[in-house]
């Protein structure tokens, strides 16, 4: 009576992890597949100025990245939500369009540092700018707007958008600098002529008996 070798299994398991690898990673495709379609058919929506459409499309590509994958895989998430951003930021929408960024850098820290979310703060922030009427603010905002043109400057120094903008941005700010230093100068140049000690008038005489 021969002894059952346990060796024989060894093929048979290896197959069973073959098949489910390949599996596994024919899964992995055709979810790639779709979301890449997917944000095709957004892409096309957009162009045709359809942006609910293409802002709903935008949304159901983003479902897949939740957890921990939108940490993993940052560059895709934040094609998605950047996306969304572009979208909202064209539809005149600010407030979305700034919750969505911070919703993105909540989600996946690192994607903060990327070129293209500096480049979406910076614009939101010069919109926010554009519709504020306090000085302040607007000063405000613009010097924020300036700081992330410069941080998007750092991950891709070759961009010419980036670029243009954040130059815009230091014209503006160097003009208000300028109006500020002649505003201070010709306040100035007004006070240098408030009198500081006054002409003594005619003098009362003493009374009477002060005098003598």
């Amino acid at each position: 009576m021969s002894t059952p070798s346990l060796g024989g299994s060894a093929p048979r398991w290896a197959r069973a992890a073959l098949v489910g690898g390949v599996l596994l990673i024919s899964l992995a495709l055709l979810g790639t597949g779709i979301w890449l379609l997917t944000l095709e058919r957004a892409a096309r929506a957009a162009a045709r100025g359809n942006l609910e459409r293409a802002a709903a499309l935008y949304a159901a590509a983003e479902q897949p990245f939740v957890g921990p994958l939108a940490q993993v895989f940052p560059a895709a998430y934040g094609r998605t939500v950047l996306a969304q951003v572009a979208l909202a930021y064209r539809r005149g929408k600010l407030d979305a369009a700034a919750a969505l960024l911070d919703k993105a850098a909540a989600a996946s820290p690192s994607l903060s540092e990327y070129a293209e979310f500096a480049f979406w703060r910076g614009n939101v922030l010069i919109r926010r700018a554009l519709a504020n009427e306090d000085p302040e603010l607007i000063m405000k905002n613009l010097y924020a707007a300036g700081d992330q043109y410069r941080k998007a400057l750092v991950a891709a120094p070759d961009d010419w958008d980036i670029k243009h903008n954040f130059e815009l941005v230091q014209y503006v700010l160097r003009q208000q600098e300028l109006d500020r230093q002649k505003e201070e100068a010709r306040i100035k140049s007004i006070l240098e002529r408030i009198r500081t000690i006054t002409e003594p008038g005619e003098r009362e005489p003493p009374p009477p008996e002060k005098r003598g």
